[in-house]
């Protein structure tokens, strides 16, 4: 069973005022894009859990306030863009058992390999590049999670572009963000901020908007999912505006502008075949698990720790924040 956080927010808003207010905005960032990449994975337990207990709605709805009331507003001073946005994920959530079951089916007929879904969910698949840009992409997002100690679990068959690993890769750093912010590490903190507001820039942010797009077409077809019945993509509709309405966010904060990729490209992928059911190829990998935290010395320079501990209050896959 997932149980709630065992760490608040207000836990890591200590340090100067300046850096008390940073930290307090990570942690709810680390949050949401925590809670998004659980639920764009294939449902589990986990999520079950979470959906039914409601703790899932009730963090979304608490970061989603949390980062709009740190946001400068309209003239009211008031920013409700990612509450609204949470609001209506929440609206559209399974919260019992048999909604939850529903939901499973929904998630294979758009996403599942399985059931033929039509979405993929790498960033790859979205990309407009050829097969040597293709795998450059892939090593430079490798490059990110090894330079901030961020190992790839065993367990999981995804590649490094995963949408979900993505995502959870940026709550990492947020989460990073938090703890340096506490320690008023000012070095730590640029080199963190750096990092998030380049992986927007090159990744994340330039395939999630391809991605909402591409379940919004799903309401324009007779998609049925596995029991036979028309899919019901409000759900994960709202999910997607909500992580672009967080990325988008966070490209401002960053000072970013991702170059959008202009539009879905054909299929096959340029990576299609250079991945078997043996996993032979080094494409794939499983989700971020943690690792040591930042260092101001590259990671090049950096000796390596034969079993990295985590030193931060991450979380994991099994559940929300």
């Amino acid at each position: 069973m997932t149980t709630p956080p065992a760490h608040d927010p207000s836990d890591l808003s200590s340090g100067t005022d300046g850096n008390s207010k940073t930290a307090h905005e990570s942690v709810h960032r680390a949050r949401l894009y925590k809670l998004l990449s659980l639920a764009f994975d294939r449902p589990g337990e986990a999520l079950e859990s979470a959906l039914v207990s409601g703790t899932f709605d009730e963090q979304l709805l608490e970061s989603a306030a949390a980062l709009d009331g740190d946001s400068e507003g309209d003239d009211d001073g008031t920013d409700t863009a990612l509450y609204d946005a949470a609001s209506a994920v929440v609206n559209e959530s399974p919260t019992t058992q048999a909604a939850v079951d529903e939901h499973y089916s929904t998630w294979t007929s758009l996403f599942g390999f399985e059931t033929g879904g039509d979405i993929p969910q790498y960033e790859i698949e979205f990309s407009p590049g050829t097969l040597v840009t293709s795998t450059d992409t892939l090593s430079d997002i490798a490059g990110f999670y090894d330079a901030f100690g961020l190992s790839l679990a065993d367990d999981r068959r995804e590649r490094v572009d995963h949408l979900c690993i993505e995502l959870e890769f940026v709550s990492q750093l947020a989460l990073q963000t938090a703890a340096l912010a506490k320690k008023d590490d000012e070095t730590g903190l640029e080199i963190v901020t750096d990092a998030q507001g380049s992986f927007i820039e090159d990744h994340l942010g330039r395939w999630l908007p391809r991605y909402r797009e591409a379940i919004e077409d799903v309401d324009g077809t007779d998609e049925k999912d596995e029991t036979g019945e028309e899919t019901d993509t409000a759900f994960y509709d709202a999910l997607a505006v909500l992580a672009c309405r967080l990325v988008e966010r966070d490209a401002d904060q960053f000072a970013v502008e991702p170059d959008v990729f202009a539009e879905t490209p054909a299929e096959p992928s340029p990576l299609e075949g250079l991945t078997n059911s043996e996993g032979d190829v080094d494409f794939r990998c499983g989700t971020c698990g943690s690792g040591s935290g930042p260092s101001s010395a590259p990671a090049t320079e950096r000796e390596a720790e034969p079993e990295p501990e985590p030193q931060l209050p991450m979380g994991n896959r099994d559940g929300p924040y």
